[in-house]
């Protein structure tokens, strides 16, 4: 993605946010990101559920270590 300081706030808008290729006749969005294809939205959509999934793991990981230091479940871990 590109998240450099070097390109301007215009030049980013012309670009695709995935493979930083140029536009055609189409742009797709998601959530407000041009994207350039149908490869670049599932491209996208792919790493959102990745990061989603990832911060499954990660809440479910904290979760069992606060079970494992204070010996029960809180009203937090159970909800």
């Amino acid at each position: 993605m590109r998240n450099h300081l070097q390109y301007h706030r215009n030049d980013a808008v012309r670009r695709c946010a995935v493979c930083d290729g140029k536009f055609g006749l189409i742009r797709h969005y998601s959530w407000r990101t041009a994207l350039c294809s149908k490869k670049c939205v599932d491209r996208f959509k792919s790493r959102e559920e990745s990061d989603r999934r990832w911060l499954l793991r990660l809440h479910a990981a904290r979760q069992t270590v606060l079970v494992g230091i204070t010996g029960f479940r809180s009203e937090e871990a159970t909800q």
